[in-house]
């Protein structure tokens, strides 16, 4: 078995209070302009019935929320924070450090460099994953940490949905640190990158949606193979909230049953980009799904031809 390579020792996620049903959202984003090619009856029979929208805090307030709890722990902890990783999909290019002032200067991590990670989309909390990793593996001290933050929020339409996904608004925080002793335990992460260019053309966008199952196939047995183990082994997949129908694609691809494809939070939530992982795992250990032991695997697919897995075992 891999030693772990890092440990996901505290976590805390914020989705808004309101939701609207996709139902209303894809009226709305049709009114627009926003070509959405499923009808809201579709878009239903995949497992999505409402999306998370904020309607009274900011960007930088939803990240506030999401990363106090955790940062108050760490200081009480005397933990060494060495960096933050950021994602933020829908507002790509924004000032990430002004968004974080408030938080580090209130929990004296007022020199803490604020790293915001780009391009890998929806996959980007298993980018953040894989260079903590090597983080650890050279300079990180045993007592280090490196939180990671997604946030996102819609101001427009067109940051609500692409043609075939709504997606709602939330923030979340995970703290990594060195194999600690409790906590998840990250024991392999593999990505892959298709190399190829998506835009708006039709036909690379059919190429993409009929052939990312093979990549996400690949990484999966990938991550599998480095750890010793099989699928047998793994208790519950959290993947990216795509739906039930892409969840069907994923799991005769990799060889499993759709049953071991997490659904909890799929209804009430929908796809919200990089929080989807962490939401979905606290929701298994909330309601008994996932237990102490318990091996997992999280798999997260980003449009453009980006696509994540990891192994962990929760202690």
């Amino acid at each position: 078995m891999t030693a772990p390579y890092l440990t996901i020792t505290d976590t805390s996620v914020y989705i808004p209070s309101f939701r609207a049903p996709v139902d209303q959202v894809i009226q709305e984003i049709n009114e627009d302009g926003v070509s959405f090619r499923l009808s809201a009856a579709d878009y239903r029979d995949s497992g999505f019935e409402y999306v998370p929208i904020e309607r009274n805090e900011s960007l930088g307030q939803m990240i506030y929320e999401a990363c106090a709890p955790v940062l108050s722990r760490a200081r009480r902890d005397g933990i060494r924070l060495s960096a933050i990783f950021f994602a933020c999909v829908t507002s790509a290019g924004v000032e990430a450090q002004s968004l974080f002032s408030r938080l580090l200067r209130e929990f004296d991590y007022d020199t803490t460099p604020v790293i915001q990670l780009e391009e890998y989309g929806c996959s980007t909390i298993h980018l953040s994953l894989y260079l903590t990793k090597a983080y650890f593996a050279g300079e990180g001290r045993s007592g280090d940490a490196v939180l990671f933050v997604a946030a996102d929020k819609a101001n427009i339409s067109q940051h609500r949905s692409d043609t075939y996904m709504l997606y709602g608004d939330a923030a979340s925080a995970a703290l990594y640190q060195k194999s600690a002793a409790e906590g998840h335990q990250t024991l392999s992460t593999g990505l892959k990158v298709d190399g190829l260019v998506y835009d708006d053309c039709p036909e690379r966008v059919k190429m993409y949606f009929s052939t990312f199952y093979l990549a996400v196939r690949q990484v999966a047995k990938q991550v599998l193979r480095e750890a010793g183990m099989s699928m047998n082994e793994i208790r519950l997949i959290f993947c990216s909230n795509l739906g039930l129908n892409t969840w069907s694609t994923l799991a005769r691809a990799i060889g499993c049953p759709l049953d071991k494809f997490y659904a909890g939070a799929l209804g009430h939530a929908g796809h919200l980009h990089n929080t989807d992982i962490l939401l979905n795992v606290n929701d298994a250990i909330r309601n008994g799904s996932l237990n102490k032991g318990d091996f997992y695997l999280t798999v997260t697919v980003g449009f453009g031809g980006y696509y994540g897995c990891s192994l962990h075992k929760y202690e």
